[in-house]
């Protein structure tokens, strides 16, 4: 989106304009707004950057805690309660859109989100086991719905040719915050205890609620139309009407199958391997996250802004499934801890860096609605309904005698060749959509 020439503050960017109209802005004009568009990048950035430094922190002992109790057998039992919970997670942020519009709802959910934290970590000290149900399904949802918000103000902010220098970037300060935290967990848990790393997590939503704020109140809200306001809802009228937004939920649902079945794959194999050891566990899954989250930031700064500038979008898209369908194949071929670890982490690498970035240039040219709403029910909804849906499933088969962890990398390596098949028809929509949107506005009207 551009953005006129306006200045900066609480009366926001205004309203977004075609290429026909930028040779009006002046040169100095111009600068200006390429000045803020960096600024906010950076801003958003470094907000990303501290949640996901708290997330690592709740990632590792959450999913610990959780097998502690409960046993790494019963991780798809409490993934299938994810869909109902992320549902009403995205419910909750529609209406508090409706209300108190991007600013607000993003401060609301970003100290919420620490004060349940808070108080997950103070009944944990109790001794009370069933607090880690709510604790990791709690971890799986807070990420995805601070993150995307921070995603949805960077595509209000910026040009298609800005995203594409700056997208690699982004997710590499915020990844930076990953390396960061998994590192930190991998350092301290085993000194301090896996329930502690819990409370780091809470205290880290209060940098990333400021940072994100102060963008907010520096550079304003971007215009939000009346009828949103009004007759907002989920968004859901948004994907009926768009079947690129429909491919792209797609193959989010379906990339979520394969983290799920990876996932739950490589921590049957750590709970054998650290059996009775959970904080050696946890300090494992710190280094592991920690050593995956710093090297992605290869991608993140260097590779990734190359491939978005030089080659096109759809290879870009397509290069994905290519390299997990031949890393699962090799996880399939010879099954171990390493095998599994590296399908697991390049899954993780790439959708944290490319496919994040690649993905995002998807909705610059989309409306205000198509941003703030149906992205979180694309990224937030999606994401976690498709490690819920087939966890649903892993239950029900494992309750029917069927040794689930024999089948998850064969179902995985299915799930994988049906995201690349998704590719082409995506790729197609979004072209089209970008074509429409750089169209005079006499064709628009024809």
């Amino acid at each position: 989106m551009w953005f006129c020439n306006q200045r900066p503050g609480r009366e926001g960017f205004g309203a977004s304009v075609g290429r026909r109209d930028k040779a009006y802005l002046t040169v100095r004009g111009y600068s200006e707004v390429m000045g803020r568009e960096y600024q906010v990048a950076a801003i958003m950035a470094a907000s990303a950057m501290f949640t996901l430094i708290g997330y690592e922190f709740i990632r590792s002992a959450a999913t610990v805690l959780f097998k502690t109790a409960y046993g790494a057998e019963n991780l798809p039992l409490v993934m299938a309660a994810m869909p109902a919970v992320v549902f009403g997670g995205v419910w909750i942020y529609s209406r508090i859109l409706n209300h108190l519009g991007p600013q607000g709802t993003l401060l609301v959910t970003s100290l919420g989100s620490g004060l349940l934290i808070l108080s997950c970590y103070l009944i944990l000290l109790t001794g009370v086991d069933w607090v880690t149900v709510p604790l990791y399904l709690l971890k799986e949802l807070y990420i995805v719905l601070l993150i995307e918000q921070y995603w949805s103000y960077i595509n209000s902010s910026l040009t298609p040719a800005t995203a594409r220098k700056v997208n690699g970037p982004i997710t590499g300060v915020a990844g930076l915050g990953g390396a960061i935290g998994g590192i930190l967990v991998g350092m301290s848990a085993g000194s301090y205890g896996t329930e502690n790393m819990v409370l780091v997590a809470a205290f880290s939503c209060l940098p990333a609620a400021g940072l994100s704020n102060y963008a907010y109140r520096r550079f304003g809200e971007p215009v939000q139309p009346e009828a949103s306001k009004v007759h907002g809802k989920m968004g859901w009228q948004f994907l009926k009407a768009n079947p690129m937004l429909l491919y792209l939920l797609s193959i989010v649902l379906v990339s979520q199958v394969v983290s799920a079945v990876l996932d739950y794959r490589f921590q049957g194999l750590l709970s054998t391997e650290f059996d009775g050891r959970p904080d050696e566990e946890t300090e494992f899954q710190g280094k592991f996250f920690g050593t995956l989250n710093a090297s992605v930031l290869l991608l993140q700064f260097c590779i990734t802004p190359l491939l978005l500038t030089f080659v096109a979008l759809r290879w870009v898209h397509i290069l994905m499934p290519l390299i997990h369908v031949n890393a699962i194949a090799f996880a399939i071929y010879e099954p171990s801890v390493f095998s599994v670890g590296l399908a697991f982490f390049l899954f993780k690498a790439f959708d944290y860096s490319i496919f994040r970035a690649a993905k995002e240039l998807l909705y610059l040219p989309l409306s205000f609605d198509e941003r703030y709403r149906t992205k979180e029910i694309i990224d937030v909804f999606g994401y976690r309904t498709g490690k819920g849906a087939s966890s649903v499933v892993i239950v029900a088969l494992q309750n029917l005698g069927v040794v689930m962890s024999n089948y998850y990398l064969a179902t995985a390596f299915v799930a994988t060749s049906l995201w690349l098949a998704l590719i082409f028809p995506l790729t197609r929509r979004a072209a089209d959509n970008e074509a429409a949107s750089r169209a005079p506005v006499s064709e628009k009207i024809d």
